[in-house]
């Protein structure tokens, strides 16, 4: 009797049990059947949602949900939201397929059957990994990435598990074991431990090759070996190792696989200017995206356009950009880019604002190798560099006799130079904290260096010359760049000078002007520069001749510097006593006013229009009109109108004057901020 009863009640159970399979089948069935089904995109979350309620122990309705959230996460909170449904849909189809993920065959019937679990897990892996990456939770995205290795797919559709792993070290590597366990304790063992990666990534494709000929055209299995060179290139440029960057970087060329941002920065780091603007042009149309990533070529397009003299090119450039893409991922990035824009053009303020919104601006680094790190010293480097000009700006709109009788013009210099002091601190103690400080920062150009061949100066400058001088005589000796040495031989020209040893600061100087390159339009400002060395080096005529030459080649450099440009004032017209005391502020201001023929001849004319005041002017330079333009004056700005036009000879377009932004210190993260660059190359 007890025995009949257990076997009746075992039947009930499993029937029960078919008869719910039978029913989840029915309803999986369905769910497949809508997912299909095309919706618009205002429909898809809505459309997870429901597929969720249908069966909520099924991953479909949580890899959609979680999708849709990572296709629309603008900021860190969009990207954990992210990963909550993602994580659930990765828990469900390894509890009920993992079984059918490990399968590896060469039997076609076999592998379509099971491919779309393949093509689903590859799918959850990756939105997971990307949004544990975005939020710099790395450690668990090292855990995602261990999840598709372990499974050892034949072909990690979507996902990318080793490649990505050495992505994950690369991009971490001035980091260590204190912050990511996974992690090694330097930076040159995190490379190497990237490079092993990609290593076993290729000896992976060779083990599959078997199991996978038939099933794959081998266009298809070569193009693996081609994501793996991406990366190879990408370690071997920030590396500096030439021969095998341009190994790497040729195999992915001919078969246009290659990344032209990347490429464009490689080219950058080599010293190809030219050649580095054209491939970052070329990532506008080829590698833009609606993936919210950091899109590097808007932000080295404008550093390339201040190398070439043209600050208001990149000025406009990112401004566009900025206007576009609002607060999303990158906007802190392009924020720098402007900031270094109007710091060229000679707009100080403007340019310590954009600074500040820079760094107010919690940055996410997405799709890029730049970090936090970089982020910091880019912000730091910028607030010491426009608290140098704020000083500049002061002493230039103020050269009158009887300056230093003022006590107010010494408590300003007190307040200069504590100021100054205090950012130089701060961005010298960034780069000494930076492991590879030697390998991106004092090689002046790097894949990782975002800073500017001039800003770069500016960091080392007053910090052991002998040191410096040291270095860079070596790195002309070993370096294999030939295009960044002259560079070299400018810093090296900067530091004798420095040493107070003028004689070998002109031997360098001239061993810049002298370098075949020096016509290229890129190298303007490695001219202007060399230009400003060799008049404070020299004297009398020569002084005058290169700060002449100065004023040609970068005239928004001059007032910024401790030179004094000589104009020929022609006659002015002046109707009136407002018009007498423009022209005397005028003369008040940091310029040599001279009877010398030779010098560029300014001409004014005054035209009252209403409340403003137009100051049409005019600098004709030996034939050529070197600025020309009208000058408009507020009824506010009267009293600064000689300052005004004073920087309008030397195309500095300000508006206003005494304006100094109080500087804003970067947003300090939640531990740990760290970095990525370009992606995905195929």
């Amino acid at each position: 009797m007890q025995r009949s009863l257990r076997y009746s009640l075992f039947l009930l159970v499993f029937t029960l049990i078919v008869i719910e399979s039978f029913s989840q089948n029915a309803i999986r069935a369905q769910i497949d059947k809508e997912r299909d089904e095309p919706s618009s995109e205002e429909k898809n979350y809505e459309k997870a949602r429901g597929l969720i309620r249908k069966d909520s122990t099924y991953y479909v309705g949580y890899l959609l949900e979680g999708a849709y959230l990572f296709e629309r996460a603008n900021d860190e909170l969009g990207f954990k939201k992210a990963i909550e449904p993602l994580k659930k849909a990765l828990d469900k189809i390894e509890y009920d397929f993992d079984p059918l993920l490990r399968i590896r065959t060469n039997n076609y019937s076999v592998y379509v059957t099971n491919y779309r679990y393949h093509r689903d897990y590859g799918l959850i892996t990756y939105f997971l990994s990307r949004c544990y990456q975005n939020v710099e939770q790395q450690d668990k995205a090292m855990e995602v990435l261990k999840h598709i290795r372990d499974r050892n797919f034949q072909m990690e559709i979507y996902s990318d598990s080793y490649n990505t792993m050495a992505w994950i070290f690369h991009r971490n590597r001035v980091y260590t074991s204190k912050q990511f366990p996974f992690l090694k304790n330097s930076v040159k063992e995190n490379v190497i431990a990237a490079n092993k990666y990609l290593d076993s990534a290729l000896l992976k494709i060779q083990n599959d090759f078997a199991v996978n000929n038939g099933l794959y055209d081998p266009n298809v299995l070569n193009r693996q070996y081609l994501s793996t060179y991406h990366y190879k290139a990408m370690i071997h440029d920030y590396l500096l190792d030439i021969d095998s960057a341009n190994y790497y970087y040729d195999m992915l060329i001919q078969n246009q696989a290659y990344s032209s941002n990347n490429y464009a920065e490689f080219k950058l780091a080599m010293g190809e200017f030219e050649e580095a603007d054209l491939f970052f042009r070329e990532a506008e149309d080829r590698e833009s995206n609606p993936e919210k990533t950091t899109k590097e070529y808007y932000y080295m397009r404008g550093t390339l356009a201040t190398y070439r003299g043209q600050p208001q090119v990149a000025d406009s450039i990112l401004n566009n950009v900025l206007q576009s893409q609002g607060s999303t991922p990158g906007y802190g990035w392009h924020c720098i880019g402007l900031a270094r824009a109007q710091h060229y053009e000679g707009l100080t303020a403007e340019s310590q604002e954009r600074t500040n919104k820079a760094a107010r601006f919690q940055e996410l680094h997405i799709g890029t190798t730049w970090g936090q790190e970089q982020y910091n010293m880019a912000v730091a480097s910028l607030n010491y560099i426009n608290q140098l000009q704020f000083k500049k700006e002061y002493w230039f709109e103020h050269d009158e006799w009887y300056f230093w009788l003022n006590p107010v013009n010494w408590y300003r210099w007190v307040k200069y130079t504590l100021e100054i002091r205090h950012h130089k601190m701060v961005l010298a103690s960034l780069i000494a904290e930076n492991p590879e400080r030697e390998q991106v920062i004092y090689s002046i150009f790097s894949p990782e260096n975002l800073m500017s061949f001039d800003e770069v100066w500016s960091a080392i400058d007053g910090f052991g010359n002998e040191y410096f001088i040291d270095i860079y005589k070596k790195r002309l000796q070993t370096d294999k760049r030939p295009r960044v040495k002259k560079y070299f031989r400018y810093f090296l020209g900067k530091l004798y000078l420095a040493e107070g040893k003028e004689t070998e600061a002109i031997q360098f100087f001239n061993q810049v002007l002298n370098d075949p390159d020096s016509a290229d339009p890129y190298q303007t400002m490695l001219l202007a520069r060399t230009y400003e060395g060799l008049a404070m080096a020299n004297s009398g005529s020569e002084k005058a001749r290169y700060t002449q030459l100065l004023y040609n080649t970068y005239p928004q450099l001059v007032p910024f510097t401790d030179l004094k440009m000589e104009f020929n004032l022609q006659e002015v017209s002046t109707a009136n006593e407002e018009h007498l005391k423009i022209v005397s502020q005028l003369k008040n201001t940091s310029i040599y006013f001279t009877s010398n023929g030779k010098a560029p001849q300014v001409t004014i004319s005054f035209a009252a229009r209403g409340e403003t005041l137009d100051i049409r002017y005019a600098v004709n330079n030996g034939g050529n009109m070197s600025q020309q333009g009208i000058l408009t004056i507020e009824s506010t700005e009267r009293e600064n109108a000689g300052k005004l036009l004073a920087y309008h000879l030397f195309g500095i377009h300000k508006t206003k004057i005494g304006e100094q932004p109080r500087i804003t210190p970067a947003v300090e993260k939640e531990k740990s901020e760290k970095t990525e660059k370009t992606e995905k190359p195929v």
